[in-house]
This record gives structure tokens, C-alpha cells and sequence, in this order.
């Protein structure tokens, strides 16, 4: 048994920021989970506004999944949840551009490890490499899509990283440089 909390961000001038819904369930392994009746950032202009953020806390470990924010919505959860914030695993925010991962998001969240979901050679140079530095720099795990495939990671063995490449390796799939 974990909880689900789900806040959704208010628009407050075209940004999506301000928790002006919170609702909390317990849930078991296998149930399917929603913020069914959110409004999420509405009247946004900036797609990137539209999504939510999601904290999962199950048994001891924390995953934190941030959605296309940026700085401004960074600094809006760590003015209402300060310290709150800290997750064993992040999702990178906005799949590691130069407009988010701030260093103070990272220091409050303080993750082992983080996440990027990125196209191999995308068009947008994503993950920005500034931004892998930050965090190089706090000396957090980091793992990308292009090179593992999809990650798996449970709270019940959270030291365990298992990349789908590696244990599905395919003849045609070769290591990426």
C-alpha cells in the first residue's frame, strides 16, 4: 500500500503554477491511478503549462514525475513545498532543457537517481548538456531513453536500475556511443 497524491496547477497569468486541488488515495500494486476532473493549467497559452505534476511515495521510496515544467513552475513548487520536494528517482523536467533543472529544484529534490526521456538526436539537442552537468555536478545517476530503452526502477529494491536494452537486447539493437 502506498499513497497517490495528485495536485493540479492552477493558471495564474499563462503559467501554470499554484496547487489549488490536492487529493490523496491509498492505492495497492495494480491499481490504476488518475486525477480524474482536474483541469490541468487551464487557459495556459504554453502547451509545456498543461502538465501536471505527479509524487508517488510507496513503501519508503519516492518518484517524482515533473512533466515539460520549467524554471518558473520549479520555483512554484519549492515555494509551497520546499523540502516536501526531496524523491529518491525524478523524472528530468522538460526532458532536460536549458529551461529547466535549476539548481536549486535539484537541490531540493535531491534524487539518486534521475530520468530522461529524450528522442536519440532529437531536434532540440535534449537533454542540454548544461544541464547534465548539474547534475554531474550533485552527483546524481542519470539514465536517458536512447541509451536504455525504457528504465524500470521498483520501490522494493530501489538500489536496482534495470535498463530494457540490456535485458531485452535485440541483434538488430547496438549500443549507442
Amino acid at each position: 500500500v502506498g499513497q497517490f497524491v495528485c495536485h493540479s496547477l492552477g493558471d495564474l497569468g499563462g503559467h501554470a503554477l499554484g496547487f489549488w486541488r490536492t487529493a490523496v488515495a491509498a492505492f495497492v500494486a495494480g491499481q490504476r491511478l488518475g486525477c480524474a476532473g482536474f483541469v490541468l493549467g487551464a487557459g495556459a497559452d504554453v502547451d509545456h503549462d498543461l502538465g501536471g505534476v505527479l509524487r508517488i511515495h510507496a513503501q519508503g521510496q519516492t518518484v517524482l514525475l515533473t512533466a515539460d515544467i520549467e524554471a518558473f513552475q520549479e520555483q512554484g513548487l519549492l515555494e509551497r513545498m520546499g523540502v516536501a520536494l526531496k524523491a529518491d528517482v525524478l523524472l528530468v523536467p522538460h526532458h532536460g532543457s536549458k529551461t529547466s533543472s535549476t539548481d536549486a529544484f535539484l537541490s531540493a529534490v535531491k534524487p539518486r537517481f534521475a530520468w530522461v526521456q529524450s528522442g536519440y538526436r532529437n531536434r532540440y539537442g535534449h537533454p542540454a548538456p548544461v544541464v547534465m552537468q548539474r547534475y554531474a555536478d550533485k552527483g546524481i545517476a542519470v539514465w536517458d531513453s536512447p541509451h536504455c530503452g525504457a528504465m524500470h526502477w521498483r520501490s522494493d529494491a530501489p538500489a536496482y536500475m534495470l535498463c530494457e536494452r540490456d535485458a531485452q537486447r535485440r541483434y538488430w539493437q547496438h549500443r549507442l556511443p
